[in-house]
């Protein structure tokens, strides 16, 4: 074999191998897009799914309840479904009382009813007695008992007296006195009811009671309404002043779809 004969086949032998290897190369690129593109799909498909939002469910009783305060502006119970539990009776219950100076100047006790639960833990009541989970100066200055609001001998034991759960502020919180009336308090407790309790929504019954002292300690009076139907909330902070501004799905697979064109049209002018 002469000299040209194998130079001419060591030449065409690489560039065989150069073909293969921008092939390759070509190919990778290719597949690595198509990975991209894959992810981002899917990405998108998942955030096109429903949401799972907890709804909330909520009563004012003040101004124009049975004992409101003149003071008082609004005595709101407020509860919100929990979903980061398995047990779907799971709830976050809030107590809102909204006040202003003058007498009656301090909240002493407090409490709430759920007319489908017994003030019991077990069938028909709660599985765990509730929990405050934040209160006006701390949880560490309030006691929570089943129990009546009193402003004589209640809120300080376990005495199954009506339906109510109710806390009681201790000595450390204004003297013994409770929580100022002018402001904003908001009392925040972990339900859990019992599995044979209806699920709470619009239309379940419940109560909000309060006991009020003057500024010199006296009984400033109780704010007893007679309950009352939970609604939807109409805000994010169910007090009708404010609207979700949550993306709703459709929104997300609009935009979702806009990524995907635009990453189609720089592949179109990379090729």
């Amino acid at each position: 074999m002469g000299r040209r004969t194998r130079n001419e086949m060591t030449r065409r032998s690489a560039d065989w191998r150069d073909g293969s290897a921008r092939a390759f190369h070509a190919g990778m690129k290719m597949f690595s897009k198509l990975c991209s593109l894959t992810t981002l799909s899917g990405a998108l498909i998942a955030l096109s799914a429903p949401f799972a939002q907890a709804s909330s469910y909520t009563i004012n009783f003040c101004p124009g309840g049975g004992g409101c305060p003149a003071n008082v502006t609004q005595a709101r119970l407020t509860i919100t479904e929990n979903l980061g539990t398995a047990d779907p009776n799971d709830y976050t219950l809030d107590l809102k009382i909204v006040g202003g100076a003058g007498d009656p100047k301090f909240i002493d006790q407090l409490s709430f009813t759920i007319n489908a639960a017994d003030n019991v833990t077990g069938a028909g009541g709660y599985e765990v007695k509730p929990t405050l989970l934040s209160a006006p100066g701390g949880v560490a200055d309030w006691s929570v008992f089943y129990d009546n609001v009193n402003n004589g001998s209640g809120c300080a034991s376990d005495t199954n007296n009506g339906k109510e759960v109710c806390a009681q502020s201790l000595a450390a919180l204004n003297s013994g006195n409770g929580a100022l009336t002018n402001g904003t308090n908001v009392w925040s407790f972990s339900v859990d009811l019992a599995d044979d309790v209806a699920a709470l929504g619009v239309g379940s019954v419940v109560n909000l009671r309060a006991a009020f002292l003057t500024a010199d300690g006296k009984n400033g009076g109780i704010l007893s309404p007679n309950g009352g139907p939970l609604v939807a909330c109409v805000g994010e902070l169910c007090d009708g002043n404010t609207t979700s501004t949550v993306p709703e799905p459709a929104s997300i697979a609009l935009f979702g779809s806009g990524l995907l064109a635009v990453a189609r049209a720089r592949r179109r002018r990379q090729q």
